[in-house]
């Protein structure tokens, strides 16, 4: 008879008939080491900070452009109706007149006057370019900070029930067209220029991503010199009539000029080109605040000094790219001939004063 033999399996113990514990080989079970946990974690987590942003950007962008389309597509539409309606020109002489007819055509939730933006719009937005600069919406304030310059209006900014944050700007004398045309069914968004932020307040508040320009430039700061923006290069000065009667008379504040030298009047001129580009003739201060900067001279030297004997820096000369040696006007008259000017020599920082005819004088604008 063959006797029945029973398997006993093994366990591990620690006593027995003293005999030495033991494990059954056939019941080992296999697992993750701690160090092999944490090399597998390190990996996910470099995977997900590679993959991640990437994703929420991508995310992001579409989200944009099906924003911005739908802006548009709105936009479109509401100017066209507005058109059809005979509101869309020839009835508002401002932009504060324009959005009383506009709001009735886009679900405006809030207005923001010129000098009160960034109630509507982001403080800043980052302009991209050759060079991303940092542009304060406050400045925003006419139609050419948006680059149209003969429309000769302010600008609102308003927010619209989805949260799309804009500054407008309205030209005045925009063309009207046949309600019916293939132009006045495409609406006419020539008649307004824009910046149009889809994504309200919230970051990155960028030209390209959430931030859309319509019909509108920025304008960025040529060059910096105390907080305020410099016109790079010096002014190709050209002579102005300002005689009594003339339209260009208003740039001549001379006192009792008795329209002396006013028909080549090279000062008014340099004025009148300043403020074409929404900029101001320098002032006697900001003259004396960039001749302390080049000669590295103390706050002494102020709007009235003149200081013999000092030398330019040239390199902050050449910083500023302004000319050592050459008269500049300021804003400011003499007399009933004149205009007030600085010589920036190479041994000294002068005041004088030449008439108005005179073309020598250079000038730089700064911003308002």
């Amino acid at each position: 008879m063959i006797e029945k033999i029973t398997k006993r399996k093994s366990a591990f113990t620690l006593a027995e008939g003293g005999r030495r514990p033991h494990l059954n080989l056939g019941q080992c079970r296999t697992a993750f080491t701690l160090a092999e946990v944490l090399i597998t974690l390190s990996v996910i987590g470099i995977v997900a900070a590679l993959t991640i942003p990437s994703m929420i950007e991508n995310h992001n962008n579409k989200a944009w452009s099906t924003a911005k389309d739908l802006w548009d597509k709105k936009l479109v539409e509401a100017t066209r109706q507005m058109n059809i309606d005979g509101v869309m020109t020839g009835v508002a002489s401002t932009t504060e007149d324009y959005m009383n007819y506009f709001k009735k055509y886009v679900k405006v939730i809030k207005t923001c006057e010129n000098d009160k933006l960034e109630n509507c719009y982001a403080t800043k937005f980052v302009q991209t370019g050759d060079k991303e600069t940092e542009v304060e919406v406050s400045s925003l304030t006419t139609a050419s900070k948006l680059g149209k310059k003969d429309w000769n209006t302010n600008t609102m900014g308003f927010v619209i029930a989805d949260g799309t944050t804009v500054v407008m700007a309205y030209n005045p004398n925009c063309s009207s067209v046949d309600p019916f045309s293939k132009e006045g069914q495409s609406g006419q968004v020539g008649c307004m220029s824009m910046l149009i932020d889809v994504n309200g307040k919230k970051g990155p508040n960028r030209v390209g991503d959430d931030i859309q320009l319509k019909n509108a430039t920025i304008s960025t700061c040529d060059m910096k010199f105390q907080d305020k923006c410099i016109m790079a290069s010096d002014l190709t000065t050209t002579p102005i009539n300002t005689c009594e009667g003339s339209p260009d008379h208003e740039y001549d504040e001379r006192s009792d000029s008795e329209n002396t030298y006013c028909a080549t009047n090279y000062w008014a001129g340099a004025k009148k080109a300043c403020a074409d580009n929404d900029m101001h003739l320098s002032t006697p201060q900001e003259l004396a605040d960039v001749a302390t900067y080049i000669y590295k001279q103390d706050n002494s030297i102020g709007a009235e000094e003149s200081r013999y004997s000092i030398t330019p820096d040239s390199e902050r000369a050449t910083e500023l790219n302004w000319s050592i040696g050459w008269n500049y006007w300021s804003s400011v008259s003499e007399g009933s001939y004149g205009g007030y000017l600085r010589l920036f020599d190479s041994s000294s920082s002068l005041w004088g004063v030449t008439a108005v005819a005179d073309s020598s004088p250079r000038a730089r604008c700064f911003s308002n």
